[in-house]
């Protein structure tokens, strides 16, 4: 029979680890707040164009969020995904955590249809093709493809992935760059010298979507 003693010890040990989980849920909440909303919102640069999808406005979103401020990032928006999805800490995950530490915060880029345009065509390539990489299906080399953006800006780079459709999932799987030795995905997305972004997701053949995303340096005058 539960005596009076037992039932106060139980209530004062739940009373315990509620302020336990209420301390650790403010802690996060804090961390989340660290975001000023001005911030939020140049960061959603897309949200206003007519040429995206939600999901491909979200993956520039989510982008500019980690160009902004890299080490709040892994400590806010990534450490909160790994949680969630149980995603272990390997060498690839941590080998993220600190390069986000020690990057810099970069411009946020803005959308431009020219490399959305880019992007959308190659992606509907691979998708009706089943093929994947940055070169089209009728062998066109990527340099050749990419001709008439590099006459618009200085420089592109391109990404390209697989088998993800919602915004976070692109960004966070091309920024871990898993079995990439050099993480050019992850470069790409943080590279300084970028100051616009097209991107494009459509449905793949053989791995139900893929997206593109065009990143362009300074426009050419």
């Amino acid at each position: 029979m539960e005596t009076l003693y037992m039932k106060s010890r139980t209530l004062f040990l739940s009373l315990i680890l509620m302020s336990l989980l209420s301390s650790l849920q403010a802690q996060e909440t804090d961390l989340f707040q660290i975001w000023p909303d001005t911030i939020l919102s140049k960061a959603n640069s897309a949200s206003q164009v007519s040429y995206m999808s939600d999901q491909e406005k979200n993956v520039v979103f989510y982008i500019n969020m980690c160009r902004v401020n890299p080490p709040l990032f892994a400590e806010t928006y990534f450490t909160d995904y790994i949680k969630e999805r149980k995603i272990k800490k390997d060498k690839d995950v941590k080998g993220l955590i600190k390069f986000l530490e020690n990057t810099k915060p970069r411009v946020i880029l803005q959308p431009n249809e020219l490399l959305t345009d880019l992007a959308r065509n190659q992606a509907k390539d691979m998708g009706e093709s089943g093929r994947t990489g940055h070169n089209s299906s009728d062998g066109t080399a990527y340099r050749t493809r990419i001709e008439s953006a590099m006459k618009s800006f200085n420089g592109v780079n391109e990404n390209a992935n697989y088998g993800n459709e919602m915004g976070i999932d692109i960004v966070i799987d091309l920024l871990i760059d898993r079995d990439v030795p050099d993480a050019g995905h992850r470069k790409n997305i943080l590279d300084p010298e970028m100051e616009f972004v097209g991107v494009a997701i459509e449905p793949h053949r053989r791995f139900k979507f893929n997206c593109v995303q065009d990143f362009g340096g300074s426009r050419l005058k």
